[in-house]
């Protein structure tokens, strides 16, 4: 098995490697001979020369961000996606390179060409190699076998998740030391020590969990997982599904879990805030034709103002004006308790319903965004005195805060959004907060054109 997995590691490197250095041959080639006046910038052989260090710049921001590591599951969209993002870093810190060291000798043409280029080869690639180990799973060829240790719901938790469609090529060979909450039909394992067992099936993967409760059985059996050379042994906490991402500190060698570690630098809060401007201004003036249309819809179909105005609440707590446009009628309250919309409710319009369920009436958000009192991604804001309220009965609910309320985000592409559970909802606004990257924000973007704005609980 360890030959096996040493042989796919050899040809995915290969594979990207022969995917870099054609997209730069290639690149070259159309620079210099294909398109016109390629004569004046510089030699074509000293930019062949240069060839080694960008496969070496390429593969270290591949290896770097975990692409050669091996991942129980195989998600063609999350690899893919990596893969770009790590050809950009690469391409970025050779246009530095090039600037300073060789300024005026390397046509930014063929380094344009080139970043294209290899983001097609380079995807082309592990897309023939995805599809090739999926084959080979089927003949039981680069297979992991896992083995289960303890029992509890986190435990079974995990061998459910084993058996979702992002997960193939996974061979569970049993369950050992879980005659207290046996999982499923699993094999149950006997053996005096861990180490016996793990000789006897030879596992690639060793998985450990236990309840609560059982903390003193947990940790001698962590004491006998450490001792194992050639599996990897990972251990199940009992933390809620929001703490991912959450790191683990020292000082002086006394162990540190951060429970509210959720900071943004300076340098992420620029980059985050000019997208939001750049994004916000561009949907205005594209998306104009249609927020007049709905102005006028609005008017037309129901006595009262176009845009409805609320006080919410985003970062620091801090209190804004947040604008939509009107889905509800005038002249009916809804009492002295703030509540959510619920389906069929007879406060909304005919119009305000379809604008709900598009999510259309908040479209006006962008300006509040523009304005900086939002952000297009983050969690959604609530009024004060359900914030007053939840703060009170949710423990984390003030996490929410570290960053700006947003239009979408990772709960509502979920589905978590209207009425529905409060809880998951906060566990997915936190795991974005502690997990927060520009990369996190564009791939809920994107996800946000699929499925984020129909949703059936938006009534």
């Amino acid at each position: 098995m360890k030959h096996s997995r040493r042989s796919l590691l050899a040809m995915k490197v290969l594979t990207d490697v022969v995917a870099v250095t054609a997209s730069w041959f290639l690149a070259g080639y159309l620079r210099f001979f294909v398109i016109p006046g390629g004569d004046t910038f510089g030699s074509f052989v000293f930019f062949l020369r240069l060839v080694v260090v960008v496969i070496v710049f390429n593969l270290y921001f591949i290896s770097r961000n975990g692409l050669y590591s091996e991942d129980l599951e195989h998600s063609w969209r999350k690899e893919t996606t990596t893969m770009v993002f790590s050809t950009f870093e690469a391409f970025l810190l050779l246009v530095v390179m090039l600037y300073f060291l060789f300024l005026g000798k390397i046509t930014r043409i063929a380094i344009g060409l080139h970043l294209i280029l290899s983001v097609l080869f380079l995807v082309m690639g592990r897309t023939i190699i995805s599809d090739y180990v999926r084959r080979a799973y089927v003949r039981g060829k680069y297979t992991r076998r896992i083995l289960l240790v303890g029992f509890g719901e986190n435990l079974a938790n995990f061998e459910h998740a084993l058996h979702s469609d992002a997960v193939k090529g996974i061979i569970v060979v049993g369950q050992y030391d879980g005659t207290d909450g046996p999982i499923g039909q699993l094999v149950q394992l006997s053996g005096s020590h861990l180490h016996t067992v793990v000789q006897e099936h030879a596992p690639d993967m060793v998985v450990i969990g236990y309840p609560a409760v059982e903390q003193d059985r947990q940790r001698a059996m962590i004491g006998q997982a450490v001792d194992l050379l050639n599996e990897r042994v990972v251990m199940l906490p009992n933390l809620p599904q929001s703490y991912i991402g959450t790191k683990v500190s020292d000082f002086r060698w006394t162990p540190m879990f951060t429970l509210n570690a959720a900071e943004m630098g300076v340098f992420q809060r620029m980059i985050k805030r000019t997208f939001d401007v750049v994004a916000s201004l561009s949907a205005i003036i594209i998306l104009s034709p249609i927020l007049a249309l709905l102005a006028l819809l609005v008017k037309l179909t129901s006595p009262g103002p176009v845009i409805f105005k609320q006080k919410r609440v985003t970062r620091d707590a801090e209190i804004f004006t947040m604008y939509k446009f009107r889905s509800m009628r005038t002249d009916m309250s809804e009492g002295d308790t703030a509540r959510w919309t619920v389906e069929d409710d007879p406060r909304v319009t005919k119009i305000g319903k379809f604008m709900r369920r598009t999510s259309l009436d908040e479209l006006l958000q962008f300006f509040n965004v523009l304005g900086g009192s939002m952000s297009l991604i983050g969690p959604r804001p609530e009024r004060p005195e359900l914030v007053e309220k939840f703060n009170d009965e949710i423990p984390g609910y003030r996490l929410r805060h570290r960053f700006k309320a947003g239009i979408s985000g990772w709960a509502q592409v979920n589905g978590w959004r209207g009425d529905t559970s409060l809880e998951r909802r906060i566990e997915f606004d936190l795991f974005y907060i502690r997990n927060w990257s520009f990369l996190f924000d564009m791939k809920i973007v994107l996800f946000t054109f699929f499925k984020g704005f129909v949703n059936e609980n938006a009534y």
